[in-house]
């Protein structure tokens, strides 16, 4: 499949309206970095939604939560502390954490095969280039694509229904280092 996605052919993916992994409306070129980049890029799904509630200015989790580092091959300077996972039993199951991003946090590109809620408890929380502020609940359906980070520090509440796809070979805009990487001729 990869050769036929340099050749510009539609990328595979979860659609979140059909349930199933079909061709997604895009093209793909390669870039000199190895990663494919699609234009446009199925980011979102289209039953994907954000509602900003008030007055979550000033909230603060218990300082007595203790934190973990998580997942650190593909996500930076984030920790987590679970309410509920059930990993453990169920390698796809749901989980209910509390995420805090550092200044400075960025998770790898990947794909959603359940969805996904995040509630902003404070600072700021970028998903694909967009800022969201306390008080920010998105919600994410299977088929979704996103990049995410934090440039002054974040706390979330999240939920995930089923374990997201890491997409090593996708191009990722939104990450530092790719300034200089280009398609190929």
């Amino acid at each position: 499949m990869a050769d036929q996605e340099q050749q510009g052919n539609p990328v595979w993916g979860y659609n979140g309206k059909t349930g199933v992994y079909s061709q997604m409306p895009a093209k793909g070129v390669m870039m000199s970095n190895g990663q494919i980049k699609y234009d446009p890029f199925p980011y979102n799904s289209i039953n994907d939604r954000i509602i900003r509630f008030g007055g979550f200015e000033h909230v603060t989790l218990p300082a007595d939560l203790k934190f973990e580092a998580y997942q650190t091959e593909v996500r930076k300077n984030i920790t987590i502390h679970k309410l509920f996972c059930t990993q453990e039993q169920d390698e796809q199951g749901p989980d209910l954490v509390l995420l805090r991003y550092g200044a400075g946090a960025f998770v790898e590109m990947h794909e959603h095969m359940g969805y996904e809620m995040i509630f902003v408890l404070n600072g700021d929380y970028i998903e694909n280039g967009e800022t969201h502020l306390a008080g920010s609940l998105i919600l994410r359906a299977p088929g979704t694509f996103h990049t995410v980070a934090s440039k002054n520090g974040c706390e979330l509440l999240a939920s995930r229904y089923m374990k997201v796809k890491q997409r090593p070979d996708l191009f990722n805009e939104f990450k530092s280092g790719n300034e200089d990487v280009v398609p190929l001729e």
